[in-house]
């Protein structure tokens, strides 16, 4: 395999057949010395010869593909408050975490923008909560000018990440004995669990973490005691993940890839082919390590708030009618 084959990345293939150059789009999923195989949309796969092919890059994720991937990422990180409005969908969480206390624009609300502004802003504003969206590009940048216009102020960019789960699974060391994947988050789980540095989690986190259709809990445990966690959520082919920590004190121990390995091999099990999760643009560390894992970039989000919320905090449980400092 050559080091410059982007293998887990979208590429576009041009190949020689039958005297006619063709393309062949999908995810590399293997590049050996004498054939490229690649995984079409509808799942097929297609083997291509080198000798045939003729030019091979990568391809940045089509706006349609930014909304079918977070319209899934929402299945997995499922807010236990929502509202349609339109093609835009509130999510509502107690104020805990951005995804689950912001709207999600995945299409047109219906409204002209401004009577759509003011619905969303009432519906958080009934409950304690700013106005906030999720805003993904390269899908929504002109709904992100509109806001920044009107004065909302964005903050926290964030990269989507996306790999195919066997290219990555090949990567990562064998099982380690010691993970097991559980359906709920138990007690030493959430022990281990620190949402940016909390010392505890509010009592919503427990609903919105064991949300979704089918989410799994990677816990490598020691003598009995939880060292390292990955949370999983398995929808139409995909796995989400979040939560990958590792207690302070063991760390730099191949712990946190022991549990994503678990979490991948279960997510494989349930049908997933490919995964994402998301990681702060600030946070050069794990980007460097999920590039080594096969991770790309699929596409960027950051939030926005409404300008008579600014000053309210995007990641801590809210009292109604109170407002928090940002942290």
């Amino acid at each position: 395999m050559s080091a410059a084959d982007p293998v887990g990345h979208k590429v576009v293939v041009r190949r020689v057949s039958e005297g006619r150059h063709t393309d062949v789009v999908g995810v590399l999923v293997d590049a050996g010395p004498e054939v490229l195989v690649v995984r079409r949309r509808d799942g097929s796969q297609v083997e291509i010869g080198r000798t045939a092919v003729t030019a091979m890059k990568a391809v940045p994720a089509a706006p349609r593909d930014v909304l079918a991937l977070e319209e899934v990422a929402a299945l997995g990180w499922p807010a236990p408050e929502t509202r349609r409005l339109g093609r835009w969908l509130l999510r509502a969480a107690e104020g805990w975490t951005g995804r689950g206390n912001s709207v999600l624009p995945l299409g047109d609300p219906g409204l002209p923008l401004d009577d759509a502004l003011a619905e969303v802003t009432a519906w958080y504003g009934e409950r304690g909560l700013p106005g906030r969206f999720t805003i993904p590009t390269p899908a929504r940048e002109a709904l992100d000018a509109a806001l920044t216009e009107r004065g909302w102020s964005a903050y926290n960019p964030t990269a989507v990440l996306t790999a195919d789960v066997a290219v990555t699974l090949r990567r990562l060391p064998a099982p380690d004995p010691r993970v097991t994947v559980e359906p709920e988050p138990g007690a030493d789980w959430l022990s281990v669990y620190h949402y940016r540095g909390t010392a505890e989690l509010p009592p919503v986190a427990r609903r919105v973490l064991a949300g979704g259709r089918e989410p799994g809990f990677a816990v490598l445990r020691d003598g009995g005691r939880p060292l390292a966690i990955a949370r999983g959520a398995v929808d139409a082919g995909w796995i989400g993940v979040t939560a990958v920590e590792v207690d302070a004190d063991h760390r730099r121990q191949g712990l946190g890839t022991a549990v994503m390995r678990a979490i991948l091999d279960w997510g494989l099990a349930r049908g997933a082919v490919s995964t994402y999760l998301q990681v702060a643009e600030e946070n050069a560390g794990a980007l460097a390590l999920y590039d080594r894992l096969g991770f790309a970039r699929h596409h960027r989000y950051h939030y926005t708030v409404a300008p008579s919320s600014q000053g309210v905090s995007p990641d801590t449980p809210s009292s109604r009618g109170r407002r928090r400092p940002l942290r």
